[in-house]
């Protein structure tokens, strides 16, 4: 820096003359040059040029970086049209397109200039997205809109607690040899090599860093089969030609010898079921089985590919893809006319028809490693051509140790892992804002904590995270809530008002907390707040049931444990009568005995209600195989007691909920809209055959379909036989009718795909489509379609 007089001296016209000769090129210089005008080595020009009226007045501080400007290689703007620090920026903002990238490029020359193409697609997308259809659609989009804001405050909030690391996080060392691991090492020495109960190895874990290149794949293991459906008697007998015989009644109505059509009738199975397994546009499949107890013990690989490439926990969470699993009755039909030519001509068909799905979201998956068990298959209510055999009680050992066992129901028993296996998401364990004394918050989690200890595998829950992002106590939700008046018939049982609310609650769209808020914290919603934004995972389902049944007079619980294939799940348990309990899957709307030997619900490891919370400190924890006596401290472990009563807690729930009635023109618009799209696709999917729809038929499909949603999709078989009646006696019938809430479009679509009616070769085949919407208070549409092929019987 230039003192002052060096600068006067510089300024001068002649050098060593008294004063200042310039006084304009020396204030000119001084407001270039930027001087401080507080620093102490500028005080003797300050004076001087205050004094010649240089400078008006000084200011009240001075620069510590009076050359800043100088060092600022580039302007704002430059900086903003950088492509690699806007890079930087993304990866920082973890932008599901960029938070993958380990390594950019040191120069921008290297990066490619359509690099923000996809980001800048989705993000304009996002600003610019209509919804053309108004109504359900439009709410649909406002709450996906709203969704999304709240995750990002939710993530923002817990950013901060996620970045925190310790030297174990990031250095993984080898455990120093001492004593006690020698010994431990030697006494392995003296093990049978070969014991009678080898336990499984854990495999070991995979970071997003090293899995760079490697395939991963979803290792599927599809055992065996329970219960499915048989095909009719009737049927049995069309498909005999196809095997041979001489003289029995055939396709073409020519009569056959009686002797080879017993023969023929014998050699027919009654169902050969295949299993397919689809995932990300991947499909696999099974071998075909004969019976309804098929089995296969095959192992299906399908590939795995994350978006961007990207491994990290918080990308794998965010996937909503599901794995499918379809079953299919493989039907060999006998196409030849002419009986004269069955000595030399064989022409066959194969069909397949579906018979049901198992829906399993890749979350699911991923958070617990490994599912094994036995799968309920979602089955079509209506079934034509097909009955569930009637085989009396269980000979096969199932139902073992007095447990009871479900009936007309299909099971498949699997094991899904991912191979490599794939790093967990951390456990977030923060402090969050609480409404409660710390008094209380340390007591609880003091009682967590031992019974954690005590149980390291039973994980209880005692506090949740709300909307809002506060610790919230896990009973504050249960309160009771009545249930809208539609439901409350006064002339149906008390059993049926049950199971029509169970319906009610399980119609609202079901979504995981980690897909919605791409973290793993578990964040409850109020019963008013689930009800608005119409979806939630199973903890919202459950407390709104729960809350529901509570206020119909009956004992419930919320029931925390392990389910398949939900894993670490919340269900509703009931108390029926002594020594009588149900569960109750909310998201499904099914219920089941405790007892129940296919019972979804594995591990039961504590029970909620509004006044308490019950730790299970039994030995057992199957729900068939523990007691539900309360009061007993020995079996159950209450967070509240005698010594330690309970504080007065306010409930986060409303006093009542409202329901708004939802808009009968719109419901309207959106059936003719599911139909005419269904109708749209089918055609599309046929592209070298005419798809011809039969318009009878459709019709007696709009009568059936309402009386399907009154009886909760049983209706008796006389009255399916009586609107088909006409249609069945020309036409062979081959259709389902689909049931499912509504989320948007392209699941209904995906719905209809996956049961491949439309996939028929022959172009002598007419088709049938038939939507129907009941609507049921705050826009929860109950959808059923019903599809299927018809050919005229000869």
């Amino acid at each position: 820096m230039l003192s002052g007089t060096f600068a006067i001296q510089c300024c001068s016209r002649s050098p060593g003359q008294a004063g200042v000769q310039n006084r304009e090129k020396l204030f000119r210089w001084a407001a270039e040059s930027r001087l401080d005008p507080n620093h102490p080595n500028n005080a003797g020009m300050m004076y001087m040029m205050k004094q010649a009226g240089g400078i008006a007045q000084a200011q009240d501080y001075y620069r510590l970086e009076q050359l800043q400007e100088e060092f600022n290689f580039a302007t704002d703007e430059q900086i903003s049209a950088s492509r690699r620090f806007r890079l930087l920026r993304l990866r920082d903002s973890e932008v599901p397109e960029f938070r993958s990238l380990r390594m950019i490029p040191a120069n921008e020359q290297e990066i490619q200039k359509d690099v923000f193409a996809a980001y800048e697609k989705r993000k304009h997308a996002a600003s610019v997205e209509t919804v053309s259809h108004p109504g359900i659609d439009a709410h649909r989009a406002a709450v996906t809109k709203y969704l999304k804001q709240l995750r990002e405050q939710i993530i923002q909030k817990l950013r901060v607690a996620q970045h925190r690391r310790t030297l174990q996080d990031m250095v993984y060392e080898e455990q120093v040899p001492d004593i006690g691991t020698l010994g431990t090492d030697l006494l392995r020495l003296t093990e049978p090599r070969h014991p009678l109960r080898p336990t499984r190895k854990e495999r070991k874990k995979v970071t997003a860093q090293n899995l760079a290149g490697t395939q991963v794949k979803i290792l599927v293991n599809i055992v065996r089969g329970f219960d499915l459906p048989v095909r009719a008697a009737e049927d049995v007998q069309n498909l005999s030609s196809v095997y041979g015989a001489s003289q029995t009644v055939s396709r073409t109505g020519l009569k056959l010898h009686e002797s080879v059509a017993m023969t023929t009738l014998a050699s027919c199975s009654l169902v050969r079921p295949y299993v397919e397994v689809s995932f990300q546009g991947s499909m696999q499949r099974t071998s075909v089985a004969e019976g309804p107890n098929p089995t296969w013990n095959e192992e299906l690989e399908i590939s795995f590919k994350p978006p961007n490439s990207d491994f990290s926990p918080t990308s794998l969470q965010s996937i909503k893809d599901k794995l499918y699993f379809h079953i299919f009755d493989e039907v060999v039909m006998d196409v030849l006319q002419d009986d004269r030519q069955r000595g030399s001509v064989v022409q066959q068909r194969i069909e397949r028809r579906w018979l049901g799905k198992i829906a399993l979201p890749f979350n699911t998956i991923y958070l617990n490693s490994k599912i094994e068990g036995s799968f309920h298959v979602l089955s079509p209510p209506v079934l034509l051509g097909y009955a569930y055999e009637d085989r009396g009680p269980r000979g096969d050992g199932l139902g073992a140790q007095g447990w009871e066992a479900s009936s007309g129901n299909t099971y498949l028993t699997m094991f899904i892992t991912i191979e490599p296996y794939l790093i967990l998401p951390e456990k977030i364990e923060g402090k969050f804002e609480s409404s409660e004394a710390p008094s209380l918050l340390s007591g609880v989690e003091a009682w967590r904590s031992s019974f954690t200890n005590l149980f390291p595998q039973r994980n209880i829950k005692t506090s949740v995270l709300d909307m809002s992002g506060k610790t919230v106590f896990i009973m504050l939700y249960i309160h009771p809530l009545k249930p809208p008046d539609v439901l409350l018939n006064e002339t149906a049982s008390t059993l049926s008002i049950y199971e029509q609310v169970a319906h009610y609650v399980s119609l609202i769209p079901s979504i995981d907390d980690s897909v919605i808020y791409n973290s793993v914290c578990d964040i409850w919603s109020t019963c008013n707040q689930f009800l608005q934004l119409l979806c939630g995972d199973e903890e919202e389902h459950a407390v709104l049931l729960c809350n529901y049944f509570l206020h119909l007079n009956k004992r419930a619980w919320l029931c925390i444990g392990f389910a398949v294939p939900e894993g670490q799940t919340t269900y509703v348990l009931t108390e029926e009568s002594r020594d009588v309990y149900w569960l109750w899957c909310a998201s499904g709307g099914e219920h089941y005995s405790v007892r129940d030997s296919f019972c979804p619900m594995q591990a039961v490891w504590c029970l909620v209600n509004e006044d308490n919370i019950w730790a299970n400190i039994q030995q057992h924890q199957h729900p068939a195989n523990i007691s539900y006596n309360l009061s007993k401290a020995r079996d159950w472990k209450a967070l509240f007691s005698k010594s330690s009563p309970r504080p007065a807690l306010t409930t986060v729930q409303p006093s009542s909920l409202t329901y708004l009635p939802t808009n009968e023109q719109h419901m309207h618009d959106l059936e003719e809209r599911i139909e005419r799209t269904l109708r749209e696709k089918i055609m599309e999917w046929r592209p070298r055959h005419i798809t011809r729809w039969n318009r009878y038929c459709t019709q007696a499909f709009r009568q059936l379909l309402p009386r399907l949603e009154q009886t909760g999709g049983a209706p008796p078989a006389d009255e399916v036989a009586t609107h088909l009646e006409g249609i069945l006696a020309s036409y062979q019938l081959f259709g389902y009718p689909l049931h499912m809430p509504y989320t948007d479009m392209r699941d209904v679509i995906a719905a209809v795909a996956a049961t491949r009616v439309y996939a028929s070769e022959t172009s002598d085949i007419e088709y049938a489509l038939a939507v129907y919407i009941h609507p049921y208070p705050c826009n929860v549409l109950s959808v059923w379609v019903y599809v299927a092929s018809l050919v005229r019987k000869r």
